[in-house]
């Protein structure tokens, strides 16, 4: 612009817009990996504590409230471990990983120990397995003192209070078969507010247990919501969550609802998927699209879902959340630094309908070190520095709406939070 002779700069108006983390949560087709809400912000999420070292080829892992189990693939073999964790205590040989392992109590009050696989039940009370019953079936559960499983449309129940004893008779053992048409194959045994619910392909049935004859009456409960995902039915706070191949599903007892805010369009679900529930949360080994395997979490408290990025290859639920990982079982921990760099990501920020405007600078509201890339249709910019200091730019960027991705640097991450992003741009007058 010229002024009388002199040549000058166009007048410009400098704005500042700021965006809380709860604002971008809720809208910009928002992203995050290993970052959790907690009170006014962000924070990275869930880490790891080593507890010991897998024994021999072991890479799996099983639990109940006070014992953990290392298992074996190749080997086909389940190892007790010492409560300290020092070493094996017992070895229980079994032809499949068992799917499910439970522990309840006799009538001497005694806890009985009882590891079910795709085809066998395997009494685990001594120091070597004794195989008890076969043809049972892979899921299962512990419910009015009895193990239940299930095979097909075939329901099968032990004696009470004695997971050893299969046979047919009068207050002993014995099968009921529920067929429903369009229902499908039983997938999944859960206990669930005093009733059995058997989840199948692509319903429910509700199972009321009565006396110890066991009169039993049956209730299907269609399920419009897609095919259920085998392993996934796990307690998500006062519902029953799991995975269909068209989402993350909450039932009440009578309905299911998608649940809100669970991203599952962010993962693989043909992938093998492997829920437990633990401290009233929903957790489940999956894939991410990415390529990587991830802790999914759902908090049905927030009503929304997140990722934990510990790399782990098996999951399991007793006194404490555990996880395995290069040969290594470890415990979840509340705050943890990830394998993989905590990130969040927000698209299509606009700053208002008008001209372009010079993106100069943004700035991270919270604690830690951060790292922050902005791109629009004119180019991408990076900044690096920590919270409540303006990162300034190399050169303004230009653009009417941006997308930014905020990721938390190593050090001190399980200290950081991100409560706001905070940009400064100017345009000409």
């Amino acid at each position: 612009m010229i002024v009388g002779d002199t040549l000058q700069a166009p007048a410009e108006k400098t704005t500042l817009l700021s965006l809380s983390a709860k604002e971008l949560l809720q809208s910009h087709n928002r992203r995050a990996f290993h970052l959790r809400e907690d009170g006014d912000g962000l924070v990275v999420a869930e880490g790891e504590e080593e507890l010991f070292k897998l024994p021999l080829t072991a890479t799996g892992i099983a639990a109940v409230p006070d014992k953990i189990f290392a298992h074996e693939p190749r080997r086909k073999r389940l190892h007790a471990m010492k409560a300290d964790f020092s070493e094996i205590e017992a070895t229980y040989d079994m032809i499949y990983e068992p799917y499910r392992f439970f522990r309840f109590f006799g009538t001497d009050g005694l806890p009985q120990y009882y590891g079910i696989t795709r085809d066998n039940v395997y009494d685990c009370n001594g120091t070597s397995s004794i195989h008890v019953a076969d043809g049972k079936g892979g899921c299962s559960a512990v419910f009015r003192e009895r193990i239940f499983t299930a095979k097909g449309e075939r329901v099968y129940y032990c004696k009470s209070f004695n997971g050893s004893d299969w046979r047919e008779a009068r207050y002993g053992g014995g099968y009921l078969d529920l067929p429903a048409e369009g229902l499908g194959k039983i997938l999944a045994l859960q206990p669930y507010k005093d009733k059995l619910y058997l989840f199948r392909e692509h319903g429910i049935t509700s199972l009321r247990v009565l006396g110890d004859e066991l009169n039993f009456k049956a209730v299907h409960i269609p399920m419009k919501c897609g095919k259920l995902i085998a392993n996934t039915v796990a307690i998500c706070g006062e519902s029953v969550g799991y995975f269909t191949d068209t989402g993350f599903y909450l039932f009440n007892g009578a309905v299911s609802v998608l649940a809100p805010h669970s991203f599952y369009d962010e993962i693989e679900l043909t992938r093998f998927i492997k829920a437990v529930s633990y401290c009233g949360k929903y957790y489940a080994l999956v894939c991410r699209k990415e390529g990587f395997d991830a802790v999914y979490c759902y908090d049905p408290e927030r009503g929304e879902a997140h990722f934990i990025g510990n790399g782990l290859a098996d999951i399991a639920s007793g006194d404490e959340l555990y996880f395995t990982r290069g040969g290594y079982a470890y415990r979840m921990t509340e705050r943890g630094v990830s394998q993989i760099t905590p990130y969040f990501t927000a698209e299509k920020i606009a700053f208002g309908i008008g001209e372009e405007k010079m993106l100069r600078s943004v700035a991270i509201d919270g604690e830690g070190t951060f790292h922050v890339t902005v791109a629009s249709n004119r180019g991408t910019r990076t900044v690096k520095g920590n919270a409540n200091e303006a990162l300034k730019l190399r050169s303004p960027l230009r653009g009417n709406g941006f997308d930014i991705k905020i990721s938390v640097e190593p050090e001190g991450a399980d200290k950081a939070r991100f409560r706001a992003v905070l940009f400064r741009f100017t345009e000409e007058e």
